[in-house]
């Protein structure tokens, strides 16, 4: 699962900020250096921030799920070997 979510994660920040790095330029000189820093930050921030959400998003869901106690065990299982 992680090796299909880590590429995931990373192209949907991507993509968010290279939306968030086109609006910003939209409607202004491309070729302006000051433009380009402040689109590039925008972008930037937007992924952060969603970053942080997904993030928070995951800490809420995992405590929910969450289990407390010690896990019960059945005596008359088989054993089970782990390797």
């Amino acid at each position: 699962m992680r090796k299909c979510a880590d590429p995931l994660g990373i192209a949907l920040l991507n993509t968010i900020f290279a939306s968030v790095l086109a609006d910003s330029m939209a409607g202004q000189n491309p070729k302006d250096p000051a433009v380009l820093v402040q689109a590039g930050l925008d972008g930037y921030a937007a992924a952060y921030w969603w970053s942080a959400a997904f993030f928070a998003a995951g800490l809420i869901i995992s405590f929910a799920l969450y289990r407390r106690g010690v896990p019960t065990q059945n005596p008359d299982a088989t054993p089970t070997i782990h390797m």
